[in-house]
C-alpha cells in the first residue's frame, strides 16, 4: 500500500513539472507577441499624448482639482434624525475633543 502511495504521489509531482513547463512554455510565447504588439502600437504613434481627447498638462490637472474640492466645500449635509435620547455625557466629552483636535470653520 505504501509503494501504491507513493507512486501516485510521484506521479503528481511529474504532472505538476510538465504542466509547469507547457505553460511557461505558452507564458514566453504569449510575452513575445506583447512586445511586438507594444513596439508596432508605439510605431504607429498610439503612445503620444496627442492621440488622448484631453491633455495632460498639470495646469489642467491642478484646475479640475481645485473645481471639485470647491464643489465639495459648497455642500453642507444636514442629518436627517432626530435624538430620541438623553445625550451620553462621556460621547460629549469625546466630541469637544474631536472638536478640539480639528476645528471646523463656521
Amino acid at each position: 500500500m505504501d509503494r501504491l502511495q507513493q507512486l501516485l504521489r510521484n506521479s503528481f509531482i511529474r504532472l505538476e513539472g510538465l504542466l509547469y513547463q507547457i505553460f511557461g512554455f505558452f507564458r514566453q510565447i504569449f510575452n513575445l507577441f506583447y512586445q511586438r504588439l507594444l513596439v508596432l502600437l508605439q510605431a504607429l504613434g498610439f503612445s503620444n499624448s496627442s492621440y488622448y481627447v484631453e491633455g495632460d498638462r498639470q495646469n489642467n490637472i491642478e484646475s479640475a482639482a481645485e473645481r471639485q474640492i470647491t464643489e465639495v466645500k459648497s455642500e453642507k449635509i444636514e442629518p436627517s434624525f432626530t435624538p430620541n435620547r438623553r445625550p451620553d455625557p462621556q460621547m460629549e466629552y469625546y466630541r469637544k475633543l474631536a472638536g478640539q483636535v480639528n476645528p471646523t470653520k463656521k
